[in-house]
């Protein structure tokens, strides 16, 4: 659970934690809470010992106990602190959480059983706090993809089926995997600016790699729409997605997102933010191209979510968008992003990609 001035949503879940696993019929000894305290400064308070995002309970019977352990991790960034808390984790399943979530009874009980099943990442079925009773029709169930402008999912609330399904991807609030694959296969980016662009990236990495992703629709949890407590520049997001794409190997896509950015961004500042993250990725691009079993591309067209829930369920969900004719249309709005479209290395190719395999993805197609 990485957390940043977070106090009391934490101590919350922390204790939502214990009581769902009690529930559950585990004992205390059983499972581990790890925060990965992410260069908090809220521990200094007017009344001592009343908050702090770890403080608080550092000198409590759960803490002495080892129920609660803290790590602390000096640099803000949530991805690089959720793989420091795997790296320290005594425990088969590894549990990632945001710091301000509760758990419907029987949360972890269904996704560790749906980790055995399928072998790959699980993730809960996400409600809103403050939502009840659980509407299936409001209920977050996985990612749809959206390239073309972007390289991003948007939330989508459909339930392929009664029992755990594929999905391509999800948001990282709540999501279940064993530790040695996780390991394994490299976890999170290592350099990681502001949240965002780190549930694509493994997401798709587990895909590439030949695992896949699920969504497990009993595993219920309530998530707080709360600020995340870390600073945010838009041209850190921007700077993750054209670092976890060169990561990927998603080239063609990746000269896509930088060419729809030259539309609105400053020009020279996305020239140092390729160049640098050409540098920044090179280990991990290189570990995942060696690993991988399928290119990114090749999932895409596959789509094996899809196949897999109809051979599982019988039913399935496309959750793929692609821009194209659209910002195609864009273009003429923005002569410099125009030329660069017009030069590019990736751009024809990618274009007979779309038209010959994902064309009933195009939106709005022409």
């Amino acid at each position: 659970m990485p957390s940043r001035n977070e106090f009391p949503d934490v101590a919350y879940t922390c204790y939502s934690i214990i009581h769902a696993l009690e529930a559950e019929g585990y004992d205390w000894r059983d499972y581990e809470i790890i925060i990965v305290d992410n260069a908090s400064d809220d521990t200094i308070f007017e009344k001592p010992g009343t908050g702090g995002t770890t403080t608080y309970m550092m000198g409590r019977g759960m803490f002495g106990h080892r129920v609660l352990r803290v790590v602390h991790y000096p640099i803000a960034g949530n991805h690089a602190a959720r793989n420091k808390g795997a790296e320290v984790a005594r425990g088969e399943y590894i549990f990632f959480v945001d710091a301000h979530v509760a758990f419907k009874p029987g949360f972890f009980t269904n996704l560790m059983k749906a980790v055995d099943e399928s072998g790959g990442i699980v993730h809960g079925a996400k409600q809103d706090l403050g939502a009840y009773p659980p509407f299936e029709r409001s209920m977050g169930y996985g990612y749809s993809l959206k390239l073309g402008e972007e390289i991003r999912g948007n939330w989508n609330n459909y339930k392929v089926a009664d029992s755990w399904f594929y999905v391509p991807a999800q948001g990282h609030w709540g999501l279940c995997v064993k530790k040695k694959q996780f390991l394994n296969f490299g976890g999170y980016p290592k350099i990681h600016r502001t949240y965002g662009g780190g549930e694509f990236y493994l997401n798709m990495k587990w895909w590439m790699f030949g695992s896949l992703v699920a969504t497990e629709p009993h595993a219920i949890g309530y998530h707080l729409a709360a600020a995340r407590n870390y600073g945010y520049d838009q041209m850190d997001y921007v700077h993750n997605v054209l670092n976890i794409s060169y990561a990927l190997g998603m080239d063609d896509w990746r000269e896509r997102a930088y060419i729809n950015y030259l539309r609105t961004k400053n020009p020279e500042r996305l020239k140092f933010i390729m160049e640098e993250g050409e540098r920044e990725m090179a280990e991990d691009r290189a570990f995942i191209e060696k690993r991988r079993k399928y290119t990114f591309n090749e999932v895409l067209a596959e789509q094996p979510w899809d196949k897999k829930n109809m051979e599982r369920h019988g039913n399935s969900y496309g959750a793929i968008t692609i821009y194209h004719d659209s910002w195609l249309e864009l273009l003429e709005q923005s002569p410099l992003a125009k030329k660069a479209y017009e030069e590019s290395k990736y751009q024809k190719g990618l274009e007979e990609f779309i038209n010959s395999k994902m064309s009933e993805f195009v939106y709005l197609r022409r």
